[in-house]
């Protein structure tokens, strides 16, 4: 990690102040890479020169392109092999299967601290006030997109899957429009098209969600955040966390939307015939 390798370097010009610094920098290294001088020194109760001192002992003309330096060394070199590698040192080659369940079982139990049943609760009734729910995500992310979506439908909703080219999105988002919901997932980092995509919403005048896994965001800003750490911010991450989350809103959903586990009931029904 570059802050550790520059701390490393310049350790002897830093004042115990730089270190409280490079501490927080340090301690959650994704949300760093978006943080202004303000939001780093602000909870440190620091001034945030404190922030361009920091920078110039570190070798930098100023903040900006400190931060500028997190953010490339964060994502240039958090590469798929390089989380596989590093996921796997942590543990006996012998056993991936083990190590693999152990990890996923502490983040699956730290998610209660992260997200609350009441944002669940707030989210649930926007999805079910939504005339449409668009769902959207990239890459490994789209499996929660067919999740969601198939779950919705069975309840009666109406969705649209955003995924696929540009083209494709720009297409099927045209008709979002007042009162439906824009509900996104992104993880590690925000996917070029989801800002546009954001502005299209608050312009349409459509709520907006995102499931991620870190509470800082870029601008433009969903009106919704619900974010939960999926793991180490340098390990190879499953999508255990987001899906559990995915599941307890559907669940939220059905206990608060009697005519929802009507529709489910009606498929059962429909299943059935067709079977015979």
């Amino acid at each position: 990690m570059l802050i550790i390798s520059l701390a490393k370097q310049q350790g002897h010009l830093l004042t115990p102040t730089d270190r409280r610094l490079v501490s927080a920098l340090q301690s959650q290294p994704l949300e760093a890479t978006f943080w202004s001088a303000a939001e780093l020194t602000g909870p440190l109760q620091l001034h945030q020169s404190a922030a361009t001192r920091l920078a110039q002992r570190l070798g930098f003309e100023g903040y900006p392109q400190l931060r500028d330096a997190l953010r490339a060394d964060y994502h240039g070199g958090d590469g798929p092999s390089q989380r596989i590698r590093g996921r796997l040192e942590r543990h006996q080659a012998s056993d991936v299967l083990g190590g693999f369940v152990d990890d996923e079982l502490a983040a699956l139990s730290d998610l209660p601290r992260h997200v609350q049943q009441g944002e669940l609760d707030a989210l649930a009734e926007q999805v079910l006030r939504a005339g449409e729910v668009h769902l959207f995500a990239q890459g490994n992310a789209t499996v929660l997109v067919d999740l969601m979506s198939r779950r919705l439908q069975r309840f009666g909703m109406r969705t649209v899957q955003l995924t696929g080219s540009r083209r494709d999105i720009a297409e099927r988002i045209a008709r979002l429009s007042a009162g439906d919901l824009l509900l996104a997932f992104a993880f590690r980092r925000a996917p070029a098209v989801l800002g546009p995509m954001l502005d299209v919403a608050a312009e349409a005048g459509a709520h907006s969600a995102l499931i991620t896994d870190t509470v800082v965001w870029p601008a433009p800003r969903p009106s919704t955040i619900i974010a939960a750490p999926r793991g180490g911010s340098d390990d190879y991450l499953s999508l255990t966390v987001p899906m559990a989350i995915s599941n307890a809103l559907i669940l939220t959903i059905a206990r608060r939307a009697e005519p929802s586990l009507r529709s489910l009931d009606r498929l059962g029904t429909l299943l059935d015939r067709l079977d015979s």
